[in-house]
């Protein structure tokens, strides 16, 4: 058969000029593939089905552990999930924002604060957007969110606990919007500062624009995690223990001890952030903060659904849709094997 005979065939074109049985094999086939004839059909069989979720990166568990979960929730609740990954570059987050205006989704899912401001006005979506983001990052908006701040606090009284008056907090970049970042680091510090610790003292930041590494890194995730560590324990930074953005930049930091002939937890303890799922692997056993990202996802498309079955007003905006919905999720420490109290011979090291 003719690629000529079904473009007629699936334009409606074809009827009286093929015999019924093609048209018929022609169709099915097209259903079967998933083929969709035209944008008009495309709108038609999409509209109010397609929501999108913009994630800045998949190198980081956290956002695969809450796609996955929002991809499940969507699909027993009858609709389809786009997923886009921006890596924190705003030309990528302006494109993905003209491919959003094009495409007739119903509802978008922003799971952190763009680096381009344009990817905020939403207002011109015309269509529902609900943020994931840290607290009080976005008002007046549909927002879940974590107060990073309370989880960087709780790592602090944590790791003070154990005898760990000197530690490194290794993070992606802290000069970006990304503001969990700097919040989990300021509440480390104010927990040090607490307990009458120097928090510039007792807690250093290390990130690739304040440690210059000889290679650039664009992973916020393992890779970044291992480099930093390695250089740091060759330069023998007076830490006993790591805290890291991420869970996957912890596991990087632990291998990177384990590389240097070190142990974890004997001679350096190491804290992840997000509680992902291979931060319980046995091999792993990765002290985390819980963040809640499959929660979260599932409750997020919730929320949408929910909107997207609401009454509207008149007006044309996001804002007919009837209420504002804050959700804030608080964050719980969950100890494992990746830490323990400092040893008596870091002790005495760092006493010298």
């Amino acid at each position: 058969m003719s690629a000529t005979t079904v473009s007629l065939i699936l334009n409606g074109k074809g009827n009286a000029k093929f015999p019924e049985e093609t048209c018929n094999r022609v169709i099915n086939t097209s259903k079967e593939l998933g083929y969709l004839r035209n944008r008009a059909l495309q709108i038609e069989d999409s509209e109010n089905k397609v929501l999108v979720a913009i994630a800045p990166t998949f190198s980081n568990l956290y956002y695969v552990n809450m796609a996955e979960a929002m991809q499940h929730r969507a699909k027993e609740l009858g609709y389809s999930l786009l997923l886009f990954d921006t890596f924190r570059d705003k030309q990528q987050e302006v494109r993905v924002m003209q491919i959003c205006r094009e495409y007739p989704f119903a509802g978008a899912f922003l799971l952190y604060p763009p680096e381009n401001s344009l990817l905020l006005q939403q207002s011109e979506w015309d269509r529902p957007v609900i943020h994931i983001y840290d607290k009080n990052v976005q008002k007046n908006a549909d927002v879940l969110e974590i107060d990073s701040f309370q989880v960087g606090s709780i790592i602090g009284e944590y790791l003070i606990g154990l005898g760990h008056e000197r530690i490194g907090f290794i993070s992606a970049n802290l000069e970006s919007k990304q503001v969990a970042r700097i919040r989990r680091l300021n509440g480390i510090r104010e927990a040090y500062k607490a307990h009458g610790f120097d928090p510039l003292i007792s807690v250093t930041p290390y990130s690739p624009e304040l440690v210059n590494l000889g290679e650039e890194i664009i992973s916020e995730g393992y890779d970044l995690g291992y480099l930093m560590v390695s250089h740091l324990l060759k330069c023998n930074e007076d830490v006993t223990a790591f805290v890291t953005a991420n869970d996957m930049i912890a596991i990087g930091a632990m291998d990177a001890i384990s590389d240097a002939g070190k142990k974890v937890p004997g001679d350096y303890s190491v804290c992840g952030c997000d509680n992902t799922s291979i931060s319980k692997f046995r091999g792993i056993s990765l002290t985390s903060v819980e963040c809640y990202a499959t929660q979260t996802g599932q409750e997020a498309v919730d929320m949408m659904v929910r909107k997207l079955k609401s009454p509207k007003t008149s007006e044309m905006t996001q804002k007919y849709y009837n209420e504002v919905t804050r959700v804030e999720y608080i964050p719980s420490l969950v100890k494992r094997k990746s830490t323990g109290p400092i040893r008596e011979r870091n002790r005495q090291k760092k006493d010298k």
